[in-house]
């Protein structure tokens, strides 16, 4: 499946990533992106949430821990999945680095859900471009001297999540 990629590399137009995970203090190279104006990142720790955005927002890449607050990761994707025959790029995420047999059938359980790759943390802008298949030209023209995006970041509306996320970005 292609990507459905809302952004055409114009200076006023990043790439929207759903970070779908309740820690989010994990996505401290993401989120400094996002200060940068290199993306718009949007944190949810539900899968419930996350579908309720996915149903107002376009999304360009969905990155998925395995553990969610109200359900797994693989159940989020299938969701996700059979909600919308057009859903941009989907990563599943490992909390850390693991063994080449663990990883494998990480990758194997991910494809059978939909997810199209599965990242290890820490993830950085360089994997995110790898998942959308941004060619370099797109990229260069996309974040030159002075094209950049103004920052832009959404928090998940809980008041317990909205402070984590304000400590990580203050920390990063």
């Amino acid at each position: 499946m292609s990507p459905m990629l809302h952004f055409d590399g114009s200076a006023n137009d990043v790439p929207h990533v759903v970070v779908v995970d309740p820690r989010f203090e994990a996505y401290k190279p993401l989120a400094a992106s996002a200060r940068q104006g290199r993306l718009t990142i949007h944190f949810r720790s539900s899968g419930s949430e996350a579908l309720v955005l996915a149903q107002r927002l376009p999304v360009d890449a969905w990155l998925v821990a395995e553990h969610l607050d109200d359900m797994s990761g693989h159940d989020f994707v299938s969701l996700l999945k059979s909600e919308s025959a057009a859903v941009s790029r989907v990563a599943m995420v490992e909390p850390q680095r693991t063994a080449v047999r663990h990883r494998s059938l990480a990758e194997a359980a991910a494809r059978e859900v939909g997810a199209d790759a599965v990242l290890p943390h820490p993830i950085s802008f360089a994997d995110l471009e790898r998942l959308l298949g941004m060619p370099s030209e797109m990229r260069s023209g996309m974040f030159a001297e002075g094209g950049m995006a103004r920052p832009y970041l959404t928090l998940p509306v809980g008041v317990g999540a909205a402070v984590i996320a304000i400590a990580v970005l203050m920390i990063g």
